[in-house]
């Protein structure tokens, strides 16, 4: 839920942003989980040159076995190579092994899967699916020109 890295931060945005990202945070960790916990998670990271621990509320949808997020967030660039991320899933903490999708071919079947359980994502991000079902290659190309990448989690246990 975190900004675009592309966009110049308002104060006031992110302010409001980051009041919202923590009331998700208390939500997704309390007994009502269950009302966003089928659409959102919180990704822990580790700031690459702070070392401060950052929490970030995130859409995702599961497939075969991963969770994916469509994100152009920064905090996918705290992920460490070789060490496992740690996530929020269901009131569960649990590591996950990582990988980020950021050849847009590679990327167009999750972002489909994206889209088909989170519509609301591809408002935000500026994508659509096509009468088809597909991508819109277009708006997937302009979203990855603006830093939208994919992220695929894979719980562990």
């Amino acid at each position: 839920m975190s900004q675009p890295a592309t966009t110049t931060p308002n104060p006031a945005a992110t302010r409001k942003q980051e009041r919202l990202n923590a009331v998700m945070r208390r939500i997704l960790r309390s007994p009502l989980h269950r009302v966003v916990s089928g659409k959102l998670l919180i990704v822990t990271v580790v700031g690459r040159k702070s070392g401060r621990v950052y929490e970030h509320p995130v859409a995702y949808a599961e497939h075969d076995g991963t969770l994916l997020i469509g994100t152009a967030a920064t905090w996918r660039h705290n992920l460490r190579p070789g060490e496992p991320v740690r996530i929020g899933l269901r009131r569960r903490e649990i590591d996950a092994d990582w990988e980020v999708v950021t050849d847009m071919d590679a990327a167009a079947e999750p972002y489909r899967t994206i889209l088909e359980q989170n519509p609301t994502h591809g408002k935000y991000a500026g994508i659509s699916l096509n009468s088809d079902g597909s991508v819109n290659r277009e708006e997937l190309a302009a979203a990855f020109a603006r830093g939208t990448a994919v992220v695929r989690l894979r719980p562990r246990g």
